[in-house]
């Protein structure tokens, strides 16, 4: 009985191992037969169409405002200015009276009348009744010689003036232009008859239109810089001399540009040369070199490398690799 026992034990024992054994190398073989294939990866991007759009090319300079014409206003005779009341960016009309001179003999009569009095009285009423007559008038009109602007005041109310002597300095409003100073490097891209706009702190919300008309020809050794010279074209100007202002001048206008977004530029630092990544009609990413022209600061102009079909990659940056399969997302709302 024990010896039937274990015989049938080592045969039971047997069976399972021989069991172990055929489970062991089916397994195996059925991991290789079912194991999934490896998947490539995706990597979800967005992107932009190659859009047709005007661009331009523009300078940022400072400058100045200076006048062409200056007038001098000058005493019109000897004596003493009063009712002087200008000051220093007020408007003047041609004909406009500004003041008064009181000349010397009616001065000088004034001052006789006042020691007649003083001696004799009675007397000093004739002699009053005379110089009423002779100073009935307020004295010589002060007379502004055209519409203008006053740039300084150069004497007060009382003062004793002669003859021509200076009272003000004036501008002529019309004569204002725009002195801006132009570095070495962009002297070549600027040339009359460019279109520009004028800004100033002294009226901020104000864009004056403008246009070059001369660029000086000499530079400025210190500075490294010439001079262009501008005009106001529209109805608006500046009418302040040595007024710091802002020109921008647009130097380059192309009006059908092939326009990507500047975040679908690339740049190869190793040969300075640009490169893009278009989406390809089997959803890879292909990478190709682009020439580029314009730069603005969040659109690009290509000049060769992309056509108005193509799509470009926006994002994934440097994990963006040529034949890399991608997805493009939806962009955001309100993104161009």
């Amino acid at each position: 009985m024990t010896d039937r026992r274990i015989a049938l034990a080592g045969l039971i024992a047997i069976a399972i191992v021989a069991a172990a054994g055929c489970r062991g190398g089916g397994g195996g073989a059925g991991n290789d037969e079912e194991a999934p294939a490896a998947v490539a990866p995706v990597l979800a991007v967005t992107a932009a169409p190659v859009v047709a759009a005007p661009m331009h090319n523009e300078l940022d300079l400072l400058g100045i405002t200076a006048a062409q014409r200056h007038m001098t206003l000058r005493a019109p005779t000897n004596g003493r200015l009063f009712g002087f009341k200008l000051q220093s960016g007020d408007h003047v009309r041609r004909g406009e009276i500004v003041g008064y001179i009181a000349n010397r003999e009616m001065e000088a009569a004034e001052a006789g009348l006042a020691a007649a009095q003083k001696i004799d009285p009675a007397e000093a009423d004739k002699l009053r009744a005379s110089v009423k007559r002779y100073t009935s008038k307020p004295g010589i009109p002060v007379v502004a010689p055209a519409d203008a602007i006053v740039s300084q005041r150069l004497v007060s109310t009382a003062q004793i003036v002669a003859y021509l002597d200076p009272l003000a300095d004036l501008v002529d409003p019309n004569s204002i232009y725009v002195e801006a100073q132009v570095p070495i490097d962009a002297q070549s891209l600027v040339k009359p008859g460019m279109p520009a706009t004028v800004t100033s702190p002294i009226q901020p919300a104000t864009v004056f239109p403008a246009e070059i008309i001369a660029m000086a020809p000499n530079l400025n050794p210190n500075s490294e810089t010439s001079v262009a010279r501008l005009k106001f074209t529209g109805p608006a100007k500046i009418s302040v001399a040595g007024a710091a202002v802002r020109v921008r001048i647009t130097t380059l206008l192309i009006p059908d540009a092939l326009v990507i977004p500047e975040t679908a530029l690339f740049e190869d630092a190793s040969t300075n040369a640009y490169y893009v990544f278009v989406v390809g009609a089997d959803g890879r990413a292909r990478r190709g070199n682009v020439t580029i022209g314009i730069r603005e600061p969040d659109r690009v102009q290509i000049v060769s490398g992309l056509k108005p079909s193509d799509t470009v990659i926006t994002s994934g940056g440097y994990a963006l690799a040529d034949g890399l399969k991608v997805r493009v997302m939806p962009r955001p709302s309100g993104q161009p």
